[in-house]
């Protein structure tokens, strides 16, 4: 188990550290790894990803976003995109401390809502050598066009000291993240496929 700070709250999750690893072997790259949107690090097949990066050499830093699983954070299950970026950034911060890694060749990655935010953060920190996105969620909209870099100079500002806590543009939930009645009782996710998957997953004993 490994804990980091982040916006005033600790995030906790696990450090794979690839199974050659020796004090005579070269620094290790890694790649951090949290889960989408309301998942959690604990049989939600996150962990699963880890293992696999871990098998071919690389360290792995996987955790949970605030709010959620074993991390800290209030309200619980409230979901701010802003936040969790920042959290990504937190746990770059925290990568580069660590004795077996090498702290010049740093990878995020991202599910879903989460792989959204890794495209933000690999834009705006220098540290982020590689990106993986997996299926992101970018919006339902193409963005405008920024021809002179204005609105990507403002999104870089918000990332870094904007105040975003608490407005109905960055902050979602606490609501249900699927229901198999979305006219009685309304959720996140509307597609049938996702209350299966929840279910299957999420609704296992000991999943938060």
């Amino acid at each position: 188990m490994i804990e980091f700070p982040s916006e005033n709250a600790t995030l906790r999750g696990k450090l794979y550290v690839p199974l050659a690893a020796s004090s005579q072997a070269p620094l290790a790259p890694l790649v951090t790894i949290a889960h989408g949107f309301s998942a959690t690090i604990h049989g939600m097949t996150a962990d699963r990803y880890a293992e696999v990066f871990q098998d071919a050499g690389f360290a792995v830093l996987l955790y949970d976003h605030r709010n959620f699983g074993i991390s800290d954070g209030e309200p619980r299950q409230e979901i701010n995109c802003w936040i969790q970026a920042r959290d990504h950034r937190d746990a770059i911060n925290f990568a580069e401390t660590l004795p077996e890694v090498d702290p010049d060749r740093i990878a995020i990655y991202g599910d879903s809502s989460s792989g959204g935010e890794v495209l933000v953060v690999g834009a705006l920190d220098s540290r982020v050598k590689a990106i993986v996105a997996q299926v992101p969620a970018c919006g339902r909209e193409l963005p405008p066009e920024d021809p002179d870099g204005a609105l990507f100079a403002q999104l870089g500002a918000s990332f870094l000291t904007g105040d975003v806590s608490g407005t109905t543009e960055t902050t979602k939930g606490p609501l249900p993240v699927v229901s198999f009645d979305q006219l009685g009782d309304p959720a996140f996710l509307e597609p049938i496929t996702a209350f299966r998957w929840i279910i299957e997953y999420g609704a296992r004993f000991g999943i938060k």
